[in-house]
């Protein structure tokens, strides 16, 4: 079965599939049904999950292991295959063995970009998809941004003129997580109920217009160490308030994959700090947050 994302949680309110494809090269939308379908996992009682990333050198013996491993375990469990762009090489054997042989109390959610004709007409694709559901990820029309962003922009709690839609859309330039993450910055700013116009919109967005703010959350996904010291050092030569990106490191955290509360404490840590609280240097505990997060040691 083949569906677009649109179509997902009416889909979900009728009971999960045992597989789930999802595919597109929009970021937000494909991350959103992913966080769909597990939240609709947790509902039915799968309480473990496992996440693999299918890099060069994966060893897919551990998928195999999930499969044929389930009846030791009672817990129903979610597996998270992130395939990226589904040339899996030979581990298409692998998934095929999944396909015709699904594990009772055990969801596979496969995670990848926008596939290539070749990967959509390769035998795992194709019964996988026969087995489950394969979900299209597409990027919003560009006519069809303004109607977007004024979904969200209630969403959040807040209201916003058209020609203050119409001035969020030209500034992402069809980047919705750019979108999002400025909303969610606009809120914070602004507080909710706040009518957005065209004037609050460019002076919210402008805060970091030589230095992407949210490029910090990017730098992090990739693990990037040296771009997050970079973008750190020209927020705060810009006179960025450290409140912000102290808020976007925490919900960055929130997001992530096997979600780390130490990290979360460290951030309410520096929080302190800045609130005078606790003595230290903010901008120095913030580097070594980023260094943490991108996985480097930090030596006090």
């Amino acid at each position: 079965m083949k569906i677009p994302a649109a179509r997902l949680a009416t889909h979900l309110s009728e009971g999960l599939k045992p597989v789930y494809l999802v595919s597109g090269e929009e970021p937000l939308q494909l991350q959103e049904a992913v966080a769909q379908i597990r939240a609709c996992a947790v509902e039915a009682d799968y309480s473990e999950r496992t996440v693999f990333h299918v890099e060069r050198g994966f060893n897919w013996g551990e998928l195999d292991m999930q499969r044929q491993s389930l009846s030791l375990f009672a817990e129903k469990k979610v597996v998270e295959l992130r395939v990226g762009s589904g040339k899996v090489g030979t581990g298409s054997k692998h998934l095929l063995a999944w396909a015709e042989d699904i594990p009772e109390d055990c969801l596979l959610i496969v995670v990848g970009d926008r596939f290539e004709r070749a990967v959509l007409k390769s035998s795992w694709y194709q019964t996988l998809s026969a087995a489950g559901v394969a979900v299209e990820v597409r990027p919003v029309e560009a006519r069809m941004l303004p109607k977007w962003l004024a979904g969200r922009v209630q969403a959040a709690g807040l209201e916003a003129q058209p020609d203050a839609l119409e001035t969020l859309a030209e500034l992402v330039e069809g980047n919705l997580l750019a979108a999002v993450q400025e909303i969610e910055k606009m809120v914070l700013l602004y507080g909710p109920g706040t009518l957005l116009d065209r004037q609050k919109v460019l002076a919210a967005v402008a805060d970091s217009a030589r230095f992407e703010l949210f490029d910090l959350t990017r730098a992090l996904q990739r693990r990037d160490v040296d771009h997050y010291l970079r973008i750190l050092a020209g927020l705060k030569e810009e006179g960025v308030e450290a409140t912000l990106i102290i808020w976007l490191l925490a919900r960055e955290i929130r997001q992530m994959q096997g979600r780390r509360s130490s990290w979360l404490r460290r951030a309410a840590a520096i929080d302190r700090t800045l609130k005078g609280v606790d003595p230290g240097n903010v901008w120095d505990q913030l580097q070594d947050l980023g260094r943490t997060m991108c996985g480097l040691p930090v030596y006090s």
